[in-house]
């Protein structure tokens, strides 16, 4: 947990030290729905798997169009065994670090997006449907993962500098992740995420100005 700790840190570093330098901050808790499976040779029978995903997320507005943000995820991925009743089930510490393009600007209450950007995993658990270990002595997958999350949504305003975040994305991941224990050909994660949120403006807001500081 002290690896995991360290990028924790250093995530949270990274955007922090923007608070009072800039006035279009914000964050909030995220929370929807994985469906997962595997790709590759090695991916054999498998087929989609339904999980979970919770975090936090922070966004910076470049301008009216443009915006970069970084997300703190809990995801849970793998796939199910389309011949039997078992599934792998492989739970990540994911860092996805997204740029995000807003179809109309900021003064509008309804803002579709499109965004893109990678992501890194840090295998937290590889268990099955029943909770069994499947990762004794890190013999059968690996503990990091990486690839890209692409995807589309829209930002809708609730309240004054509060919004609701909606996205629609695809995960690809480009790491094999499983070791040849675990059999011949590549295996690859592929999953949909259904995501919902809300954000927060960061800072003190300027009632004078207009401005978040």
């Amino acid at each position: 947990m002290k690896k995991y700790s360290f990028f924790i840190l250093l995530f949270a570093c990274i955007f922090a030290t923007k608070v009072q330098a800039q006035d279009n901050l914000s964050w909030g808790p995220m929370g929807g729905l994985s469906v997962a499976t595997f790709r590759g040779g090695g991916a054999g029978n498998t087929t989609w798997k339904t999980g979970g995903t919770a975090g936090l997320f922070i966004n910076y507005s470049v301008n009216e169009r443009f915006g970069v943000g970084g997300q703190l995820l809990y995801t849970q991925l793998g796939a199910k065994n389309r011949l039997a009743d078992s599934q792998i089930r492989l739970n990540y510490l994911q860092i996805p670090i997204l740029a995000t393009f807003y179809l109309n600007d900021r003064g509008n209450a309804f803002r579709p997006k499109l965004f893109a950007g990678p992501y890194v995993g840090f295998l937290l658990a590889a268990r099955d449907q029943n909770g069994a270990n499947l990762n004794e002595n890190n013999q059968a997958w690996t503990k990091a993962d990486a690839g890209l999350h692409l995807g589309g949504g829209f930002n809708y305003r609730i309240q004054d500098r509060v919004w609701l975040n909606f996205d629609v994305r695809y995960g690809l991941g480009l790491v094999d992740v499983a070791k040849p224990i675990y059999g011949s050909g590549d295996v690859y994660h592929s999953n949909w995420g259904v995501n919902l949120g809300v954000s927060f403006p960061l800072g003190k807001y300027n009632s004078n100005t207009g401005r978040i500081r």
